[in-house]
C-alpha cells in the first residue's frame, strides 16, 4: 500500500531566510525539517567554502537526494495515518534544478510505488540584503562571494511552474515572512 507524501522545498539564494521559514513551517505543519545544505557532499562544501561556485554537475547528486532524504525523515517520524509532510531547504536556483527535484518524485513513484508530491516556496529578496545577511553569518561555509554567483544563475519560477509560489520578502520582518509563507503553503493543493 502506498501513502501520500508532500515535500515542501523552501527555495531561494543564500541569505533569503530559507532556514528560518523552513523551521517555522515544520513546526506549524508538525513535519520534519531537513536542512538541504547538510545533504551536500564534502567536496561541494569544500568548494563553496573556498569561494568556488558549484557546477550543474556538482549539484546533480545533491538535487537527487532532496526528496528521498525528506521522505526518509517523514517515515522516521510519522505513523501511516498521520499527515505525511516534510520541509526541506534547497536553493533550487534554476528551473532545471527544480525539474531534477520533480524528476526524483517521479522516480520514487515508479520504483517504489510511493505517492509523492513536491511544492516549492521560492523566496526572493534584494541582493544587497542577501549580501548583508551572508556577511553577518558565523560558521557557515557559504560566503559573500558566492551570493553573486547564485544571483547570476538565478531563474525565478514562472507561471508555468504551477507547483511553485514566489514570495518576495524584501523589507519584511521575519514574523511577517513566516505568516506569508504559511499562507502560501496552505494555498497550494
Amino acid at each position: 500500500m502506498s501513502h501520500t507524501f508532500m515535500v515542501w522545498v523552501i527555495a531561494g539564494p543564500a541569505g533569503c531566510g530559507k532556514t528560518t521559514v523552513a523551521e517555522f513551517l515544520a513546526k506549524e505543519l508538525d513535519a520534519p525539517y531537513v536542512e538541504g545544505d547538510n545533504l551536500h557532499s564534502p567536496e561541494n562544501i569544500h568548494k563553496m567554502s573556498v569561494g568556488i561556485a558549484l557546477t550543474d554537475e556538482d549539484r546533480e547528486p545533491w538535487l537527487r537526494k532532496i526528496v528521498p532524504e525528506t521522505i526518509h525523515a517523514i517515515k522516521a517520524r510519522s505513523k501511516p495515518e498521520e499527515p505525511r509532510y516534510g520541509v526541506v531547504t534547497c536553493s533550487a536556483l534554476k528551473k532545471k534544478y527544480r525539474d531534477a527535484i520533480r524528476a526524483s518524485t517521479r522516480e520514487l513513484r515508479e520504483r517504489h510505488g510511493l505517492s509523492v508530491g513536491v511544492r516549492f516556496l521560492f523566496m526572493s529578496i534584494d541582493e544587497e540584503v542577501l549580501l548583508k545577511r551572508v556577511r553577518g553569518r558565523q560558521g557557515h561555509y557559504m560566503k559573500e562571494s558566492m551570493v553573486a554567483s547564485q544571483i547570476r544563475i538565478l531563474e525565478l519560477p514562472t507561471l508555468s511552474e504551477i507547483d511553485s509560489v514566489r514570495l518576495d520578502v524584501t523589507g519584511k520582518m521575519p514574523e511577517e515572512v513566516n505568516q506569508l509563507a504559511k499562507t502560501a503553503v496552505l494555498s497550494l493543493p
